[in-house]
């Protein structure tokens, strides 16, 4: 009887296993970025792959396109709306083109250190801005990743707004970012990055604003000499999906995606902040200088920005920043 009961169990047991599987459908992924596959967005995207097939033993599979070799990331997006493909790991900002609330992410001063990310993003503010910018663009976001604060490169030393006026400075194709440089004093251009270098190496622009791991992995250092530390921008790296794709997947599978999206970018965010000052001294040592501003008188000169410029965020910006 004992082993009867035994057997019984271990089938019963065997049903639910095989049941709980069948309730994930197969399905194959495609995802597009612009990083290498040996940088830190690179390997994110990697883990994610990871993360997800494991969870779902196999039944969903994700093919990964590194190195935009789809496309550049606007492009890629693109490629989600007529459904060539189903992720794209980016920033939230990238989104602003569909809808002005995404723009917050690269809002000025906003994000106050990484504690007030995690708690920004993973907490409810997070959730409800992820709502609204779905409903507002049409893009379903999961996770979101500390992306390194972003600092101005030049091949000048511009420690303070005097120093900045007149900067032809790179700017990504943004309206937050062209209106933000615009309001500091410099003189912002709009540029893809595949750009950026060559531009700078032939002095078309004086510099150029992102993460260190951007300045490092790109070799800016070669045509850049100061970095200043104006930390700017904290953004968020996330995975973008088309609402109507990801919505219209099975309850399991939209509950493996969010679960792996959760795990992997709360590691990358971890992993980014101990490797941010590696970073710097690996630019120090290729012969950067790194140049403290005025940050008071940065954030200072950005007062009533929101108010100024992008009336339609005051209300996200107040409850951002409004997170303890």
């Amino acid at each position: 009887m004992f082993m009867k009961l035994n057997l019984t169990a271990a089938i019963a047991a065997f049903s639910i296993g095989t049941a709980a599987f069948a309730e994930v459908e197969p399905a194959t992924l495609q995802f597009a970025h612009i990083y290498n596959t040996e940088d830190h967005w690179g390997q994110v995207a990697e883990a994610f792959k990871a993360e997800v097939e494991s969870k779902s033993d196999g039944a969903i599979t994700i093919n990964i396109s590194p190195s935009g070799t789809t496309g550049d990331w606007p492009q890629s997006i693109e490629g989600l709306r007529i459904g060539t493909n189903q992720i794209v790991l980016q920033s939230v900002g990238a989104l602003d083109r569909y809808g002005t609330i995404a723009g917050i992410e690269a809002f000025p001063y906003l994000i106050r250190d990484v504690d007030h990310f995690n708690k920004v993003y993973f907490g409810p503010v997070g959730a409800e801005l992820f709502g609204a910018i779905e409903e507002q663009s049409g893009f379903h976001l999961l996770g979101a990743a500390y992306r390194g604060a972003r600092h101005l490169s030049a091949s000048r030393p511009a420690e303070t707004l005097e120093e900045l006026a007149g900067l032809k400075l790179r700017v990504p194709p943004l309206k937050m970012y062209r209106e933000t440089w615009e309001n500091l004093g410099a003189s912002p251009v709009p540029m893809g990055f595949a750009e950026v270098f060559t531009s700078l190496e032939k002095g078309l622009i004086d510099g150029q604003e992102n993460p260190l791991e951007v300045i490092r992995n790109a070799s800016l250092y070669e045509v850049q000499d100061y970095v200043m530390e104006t930390s700017h921008v904290i953004g968020a790296m996330t995975l973008i999906f088309s609402a109507d794709y990801f919505n219209g997947l099975p309850e399991e599978t939209q509950a493996i995606l969010t679960d792996a999206a959760e795990v992997v970018m709360q590691d990358a965010s971890a992993r980014m902040v101990d490797t941010e000052a590696e970073l710097r001294a690996d630019l120090e040592s290729k012969g950067m200088t790194f140049v403290p501003v005025d940050i008071d008188a940065f954030r200072g000169a950005l007062d009533g920005y929101a108010e100024r410029e992008f009336p339609e965020l005051q209300e996200w910006v107040a409850k951002v920043q409004a997170v303890n």
